[in-house]
């Protein structure tokens, strides 16, 4: 494995707490919408080993096919790297790993249905990827689910309306915002509660979904409390993870 210096070329605050920045496309680097990638920082001035970098794994937003990678970071208070991420402007130098990785992918699900897409916080970042790649290839309608404490913190969806624009043809998508911590009742998502309850409470039924591995493929991707509780409860509908060559009707990423 080598780790490439890449140079940020765009950079967003959508506020304190999240950012959106791309960087330059190593020259050979390849990945698969789904998968995530290491990410970093020097913290030597001619770095050369790997204890002179301190990386992080985050999924990659951008499409394979766009000459850049793009990155939705959230700040971890007292967390090692993410403070010295935001402090970073375009022009300066980061790191990059030569290889993505990640088994989260569509075409680990059975296909045909309806696709949803559940993410918690950055985790979105996977599903921005996921959707400029056509997943209605494979799925009749994609649904994305993105779970935050609060309605600020849901900054990307004019990202996903781009997205979904740029097919060039009329498809089936939703995105959903679930909030689980918003002070302003006039700010909460269309869900608000932590989405695992939503499912066991039945409020996706009400929303006009038939959650249940016959008409639904699922992605999951977030913190590992939400990817644990997700998965249970999915199971406890009889969504089944992939086996081998075997597909399944859910896929989750958990790279903490």
């Amino acid at each position: 494995m080598s780790i490439h210096a890449v140079t940020i070329t765009e950079l967003e605050h959508h506020n304190d707490r999240v950012m959106f920045f791309s960087v330059t496309k190593p020259e050979g680097f390849h990945f698969q919408p789904g998968q995530f990638v290491r990410c970093g920082v020097a913290l030597v001035s001619d770095p050369k080993n790997e204890e002179d970098f301190l990386m992080r794994p985050y999924s990659i937003a951008s499409h394979p096919q766009e000459n850049r990678i793009s990155f939705y970071v959230a700040r971890v208070l007292n967390g090692a790297l993410t403070p010295k991420l935001f402090d970073l402007k375009v022009g300066d130098t980061l790191y990059l790993d030569d290889t993505a990785y990640g088994l989260m992918l569509p075409s680990r699900l059975e296909t045909g249905g309806t696709l949803i897409c559940f993410a918690s916080g950055t985790g979105l970042s996977a599903f921005l990827s996921i959707v400029k790649d056509n997943p209605w290839k494979r799925f009749g309608n994609v649904v994305v689910v993105h779970c935050a404490r609060c309605a600020k913190d849901i900054t990307l969806t004019d990202a996903f309306s781009q997205a979904v624009h740029e097919q060039g043809r009329d498809v089936n998508f939703r995105f959903i915002a679930a909030t689980t911590r918003e002070p302003d009742p006039t700010q909460c998502g269309e869900i608000n509660k932590r989405v695992p309850q939503a499912i066991v409470d039945g409020d996706f039924e009400k929303m006009g979904f038939t959650l249940t591995p016959q008409w639904v493929r699922a992605m999951i991707c977030g913190n590992p409390a939400f990817v644990n509780s997700m998965k249970k409860v999915l199971k406890d509908r009889g969504f089944t993870a992939p086996r081998g060559e075997k597909l399944g009707t859910y896929v989750a990423e958990n790279f903490w």
